[in-house]
């Protein structure tokens, strides 16, 4: 169980957290926590609430009550710009990619968090902004090099394969140098073969990088192939928690998904 802002080495710990639109209670009173360099998912069927619990994370929604701390520090109410700027990054279900601008200007531009350089540093162009600059496209080149779009960083992201396009959007999280990545659903629409290499890519940025990464899933095997621990939404209540063998096993999460009883 989470608790009140304790120095408990938990990347992200979430007390008592509630949502609610109008009558309808999105997110209901869940504790939920995440710890250092852990891969972590969330399930549960359709409307259970994971999307929203990520738009809590990420400072889209405010939430009705209970806290969310980053390392102690509380961040639920914060905008998401702010949240970005204490060190959490995130990918989108639909791929929100700038189509127009090349793969490199992407990447680059999920690192912006990280720059001091002002518009007018920019413009003047002073020694202190070039040397900045010079290192943010250092950075970027190397994470596209990581994802393995080193080739294609002059290319138009709207060039891109589907596949290209998740791993770009990855990367640009990545160039915020979070201290958490959330990915919501990473996996949607991909063919085998790419879903397979986003899995290798996954656990590559955890242990090579090590990140912590939260993600949301559908589909089965990728989240009880890389995830270290589970928690299970089902109308807005967490109904399950633990590793992937033993949600696979768990009766509530059996009938949640498939309306029957083990």
């Amino acid at each position: 169980m989470s608790g009140m802002n304790s120095n408990n080495g938990y990347v992200l710990d979430a007390v008592q957290v509630s949502r609610n639109f109008g009558g309808l209670k999105a997110v209901d009173n869940v504790d939920f926590y995440i710890k250092e360099q852990e891969i972590a998912g969330l399930i549960g069927p359709n409307g259970a609430g994971k999307t929203t619990l990520f738009n809590l994370f990420t400072g889209h929604y405010q939430p009705t009550g209970g806290d969310i701390f980053l390392q102690d520090e509380k961040i639920g109410g914060l905008k998401p710009h702010q949240i970005t700027e204490k060190g959490i990054a995130r990918t989108f279900q639909n791929i929100r990619l700038f189509a127009g601008m090349s793969v490199l200007d992407n990447v680059l531009i999920g690192g912006h968090t990280r720059t001091k350089t002002g518009l007018l540093g920019a413009i003047l162009q002073c020694p202190g902004d070039k040397k900045e600059e010079r290192e943010a496209k250092e950075l970027a080149l190397s994470l596209l090099s990581f994802v393995g779009l080193d080739a294609k960083k002059d290319e138009l992201s709207q060039n891109l394969s589907y596949g290209e396009q998740r791993r770009l959007e990855i990367a640009r999280a990545l160039a915020a140098d979070p201290k958490l990545l959330l990915l919501d659903e990473p996996a949607a629409g991909m063919n085998p073969q790419e879903t397979m290499n986003l899995m290798q890519l996954i656990s590559r940025i955890r242990d090579e990088m090590q990140k912590t990464i939260l993600l949301i899933e559908h589909d089965m095997k990728v989240v009880m192939g890389i995830s270290e621990r589970i928690a299970v939404l089902n109308y807005g209540k967490k109904i399950a928690e633990g590793t992937p063998r033993e949600i696979q096993r768990d009766e509530a999460v059996i009938h949640a998904y498939l309306g029957v009883s083990a």
